[in-house]
């Protein structure tokens, strides 16, 4: 059917604005499945990409068409248009406002990489444009409280399920002294359910262009449950002998451990010590590893001032030390490592001030605790001035006879025994939040595979946002009914995948950075727990009816194995401000909505 002139300029702006959302949900929602795998460094950006501009697209084309007729039908009552003058007319303009007031707040939020839930969002709007014409009573306010709910039931029951996961693989892996086997005997079991998981998902109630929506219950149940049984099977006498193969030859080559082994061989020549007389400490063998047999000198450069200037450093060290101090001395400085603490103590302007700079100087664990305790005094005259002092511990009497001091023209050079770590190195820090080579490499494939899933099923439910309200518009222009039953076609479907991919590829690193890397620290066991809860919370709950957030489920998911894995491990002043967007969400869009179809009623 031809669409009427003054009908024209709605379908070409709704479908402007149509793909201008489909971009804001690849920028802000695409996040929700690649974002753990990205800031686990299991998947580049560029990986992370084009992963999810397959599995988005192609979930788009094979999902889509029924959950979008959910968002065109399911929100606000059609009928109410057809007992309107023009109710058609009204209704494609409400269509436009309802895709203008998402856009706009999608676009918002993801500038300030927040991740907010793009289906509150277009449900939002479609209510804001339903007060503009019907007020108050356009509103089903049952369905809003649900919505609603959803803001607390979604991230809790979420979270719930990921640290559940989280404390069983915490129980049979992280905490065992070789964490490869164990991690290998898991690893079936987990590849399993994830595929068992998303083929139920899949082929439940599936679309019915492939015809999914045929197969009985039953079906789906033998479908998804041989799935899982033959994925077992390939996992368990394929991946993981290739798996643990390439672990104990060395020949891995995924992100993960390109970067520890790239860490661990990077050097740094120098560091710069600031204080109110700053000295420059520097090591003549800067490519000495860790443990070395060789001595390690340290060279100080002196300011020069005059005056005679006495520096003491005192041994006084005890109780199994490992501490490392570094200070200003005028007159005497007194050293005092207790309580393996594996920290450098430097000097901050007048006085002394840890953790300022966490990794100038450290001493093995491993060292000792013996050691003779004695005094040394080093005596400066004329122009010269001592401004730093070094104490250590070890098994030896360093301070006393062990440690050579030369002073030649306010130059000090300090050579250090063995076994100490090489003065500018930056040592590997003791991380609770962080997986060990073995458990990294093992559980990247497997996040990757939950990764894919949950794109795929998100290209198959998200879509639906950005074309649902464009489809409206489409079949009232096509038809001129407010109540058509034609099929979605398929190539309003694609045209919104292209969006959402065209989105990710530009602006989707900001978001993924948010709930990948600065939300909490991720590493590729969280990110499994993280995807199989909220993969299992977001199946159950659609299926029982209880409304559900993807996005909510996955912000959840993270706080809480954040939180589990480490007290510090979680930045909650920014999930403060996810919060509010996620408070605002449905009051912005609906009144951005609003008050672009209270303009339409002006033209229309």
């Amino acid at each position: 059917m031809i669409i009427p002139e003054d009908q024209i300029w709605m379908v070409v702006v709704g479908f402007l604005i149509a793909f201008v959302l489909a971009f804001g949900i690849g920028a802000n929602d695409v996040a929700n499945s690649f974002g753990t795998s990205v800031g686990a460094k299991v998947l580049t950006l560029k990986q992370a990409c084009i992963l999810a501009t397959i599995c988005e697209l192609s979930g788009s084309v094979l999902l889509g068409a029924k959950v979008s007729n959910t968002i065109r039908k399911g929100i606000v009552s059609v009928e109410l248009f057809g007992q309107i003058e023009n109710g058609h007319v009204v209704l494609m303009a409400g269509q436009v406002a309802a895709l203008g007031g998402s856009c706009i707040w999608l676009l918002i939020a993801t500038f300030f990489r927040l991740p907010v839930s793009g289906t509150h969002s277009i449900v939002g709007a479609t209510m804001g444009f339903s007060l503009v014409i019907f007020g108050l009573n356009a509103i089903q306010w049952q369905g809003l409280l649900k919505i609603v709910g959803s803001w607390f039931l979604s991230p809790a029951l979420s979270g719930l399920a990921s640290i559940g996961v989280f404390f069983l693989m915490r129980y049979l892996v992280l905490r065992k002294d070789d964490p490869l086997e164990p991690s290998l005997k898991l690893l079936p079991g987990f590849f399993g359910t994830v595929v068992l998981v998303n083929c139920f998902s899949i082929f439940y109630e599936g679309p019915a262009l492939l015809k999914f929506d045929k197969i009985p219950l039953y079906g789906v149940f033998i479908i998804s449950c041989g799935c899982g049984i033959i994925t077992v099977l390939i996992v368990k006498f394929i991946w993981v002998p290739f798996v643990r193969r390439r672990i104990l030859t060395g020949e891995s080559s995924s992100c993960i451990m390109k970067e520890f082994l790239s860490r661990k061989c990077k050097k740094k020549s120098s560091s710069t010590l600031n204080s109110k007389y700053p000295s420059v400490l520097s090591s003549d063998s800067s490519d000495a590893p860790i443990a070395s047999h060789e001595s390690i000198v340290m060279t100080a450069y002196l300011p020069k001032e005059d005056g005679v200037i006495i520096t003491e450093a005192k041994n006084d060290i005890r109780n199994n030390s490992n501490k490392a101090i570094v200070g200003k001395s005028n007159g005497e400085d007194k050293t005092d490592a207790r309580k393996s603490t594996n920290k450098a103590v430097l000097p901050v302007g007048e006085g002394v001030i840890q953790n300022e700079v966490p990794s100038h100087f450290e001493v093995k664990p491993s060292v000792p605790d013996e050691v003779n305790n004695g005094d040394k005094k080093t005596t400066l005259k004329g122009n010269q001035q001592l401004n730093m002092v070094v104490a250590y511990s070890a098994n030896e009497q360093y301070l006393n006879n062990d440690s050579n001091h030369t002073l030649n023209n306010g130059k000090m050079n300090v050579t250090f025994p063995p076994n100490l770590a090489t003065i500018g190195e930056e040592p590997e820090p003791i991380d609770l939040v962080k997986d060990r080579p073995a458990e990294a490499q093992v559980f990247s494939s497997l996040q990757i595979l939950t990764a894919v899933f949950g794109s795929f099923a998100h290209g198959g439910n998200d879509v639906s946002n950005a074309i649902g309200p464009l489809i409206g518009l489409w079949l009232i222009a096509t038809t001129q009914s407010v109540d058509s039953s034609k099929p979605t076609d398929l190539w309003i479907l694609v045209y919104g995948g292209v969006g959402i991919s065209v989105g990710l590829w530009i602006w989707g690193r900001r978001v993924i950075q948010t709930l990948g890397e600065d939300l909490t620290k991720m590493t590729p066991s969280s990110g499994v727990c993280i995807e199989i809860g909220s993969a299992l919370t977001v199946l159950i709950a659609s299926k029982i009816g209880l409304p559900i957030s993807t996005t909510h489920c996955k912000v959840g998911s993270v706080v809480f194995v954040g939180r589990a894995r480490s007290r510090d491990n979680v930045n909650w002043g920014i999930f403060r401000n996810i919060l509010i967007a996620w408070l605002v969400t449905l009051p912005a869009a609906g009144a951005i909505s609003a008050f672009l179809m209270y303009i339409f009623t002006f033209i229309i």
